[in-house]
């Protein structure tokens, strides 16, 4: 990110990994040119390759097969102590919290206590955002949160017992798949299959809230669960376009805001983006909200089914406003 672009930055991280292959086998152009494209840019390789196999840096030896690297037991450098300030004033955010064990974060804490904060959580005021937000410093949701986050690595199943909002109790064995975030709702929810359900494609939607046991059973997913693919499948035929006018920064907002969402993006001129934005219905009320947050920046021009509900619900709000 911006704030770190001058230390340890895209071009450090390619010769960087570039150094680690070649410390343990010669690493030919091609492979060079593969680590280029994936941590740097496309034109990256033009500038670094020649400085790395000319010897103008010095840090590659000509073999038969291809470079080896002159450094030796390559080590992780230190972070700087503007990246222990980023990393302690992340630490402040309780979200940011719960990926981390109890143990882990006593460590983090320890290396950074000689590190300022570079702001607080008070700092900021959120605006278009719910105020019953997810209870992040509650033990027993840490808890949960950190056991789905385990077996979503480890592709384990896991046994939930779940209160929906309705007062409906649900226990399961599901296999989670991915957690997101909410940020107009502040909360965290769960994706996940029940392991009854498993060939059916059929994914269910939990909010971490109304959790109440979550235990993780012996049982591990043996085939490759094309998650993606299914959540693409679920999209409605046609996505949401979005017409984009780049007034008070509306493009870089628009592209921060939606990042959770499939999408593709084109300029129509130099004042308009066209954005085409993949959904099913499970998202539709949410990306309904979030759309209009954005008022007259940003004009939905399809399909009519959602054209349809931006107006009814702009209709709900007018008439909320004459009361």
């Amino acid at each position: 990110m911006e704030l770190f672009s001058e230390i340890y930055n895209c071009y450090y991280q390619v010769v960087d990994q570039i150094l680690r292959e070649a410390e343990t086998h010669p690493v030919t152009k091609r492979r060079m040119h593969e680590i280029c494209g994936e941590l740097g840019f496309a034109e990256s390789s033009l500038y670094i390759i020649p400085k790395l196999i000319s010897g103008e840096w010095n840090l590659l030896t000509p073999e038969k097969d291809g470079y080896q690297a002159r450094t030796k037991a390559h080590q992780d450098l230190p972070f700087t102590l503007l990246q222990r300030s980023w990393l302690k004033t992340l630490l402040k955010d309780d979200r940011f919290r719960l990926f981390f064990t109890v143990e882990e974060l006593f460590l983090l804490n320890q290396y950074t206590e000689d590190a300022d904060v570079l702001w607080r959580p008070e700092d900021f005021r959120c605006y278009d955002q719910y105020a019953d937000g997810d209870p992040f410093t509650s033990p027993s949701y840490g808890q949960h949160f950190r056991t789905l986050l385990a077996a979503i690595k480890k592709r384990q199943y896991v046994h939930i017992s779940y209160q929906s909002e309705k007062g409906n109790r649900i226990t399961h064995h599901y296999l989670p798949l991915k957690l997101e975030y909410s940020a107009k709702n502040d909360r965290f929810r769960l994706l996940a299959v029940p392991k009854s359900q498993r060939h059916s494609a059929f994914i269910q939607t939990l909010n971490l809230r109304g959790i109440t046991e979550t235990i993780l059973l012996p049982v591990y997913d043996e085939e490759d669960y094309d998650f993606e693919k299914v959540i693409r499948k679920s999209y409605y035929q046609e996505p949401v376009r979005l017409l984009i006018k780049n007034r008070r920064n509306a493009l870089e907002r628009t592209m921060l805001h939606f990042s959770n969402y499939e999408k593709r993006t084109r300029k129509i001129d130099e004042d308009t983006w066209e954005c085409l934005i993949y959904y099913n219905r499970s998202m539709e009320t949410e990306l309904l909200i979030e759309i209009l947050s954005f008022g007259p920046t940003v004009k939905v021009t399809g399909p009519d089914s959602f054209v349809a509900l931006v107006k009814e619900r702009l209709k709900r709000q007018a008439a909320i406003l004459r009361l």
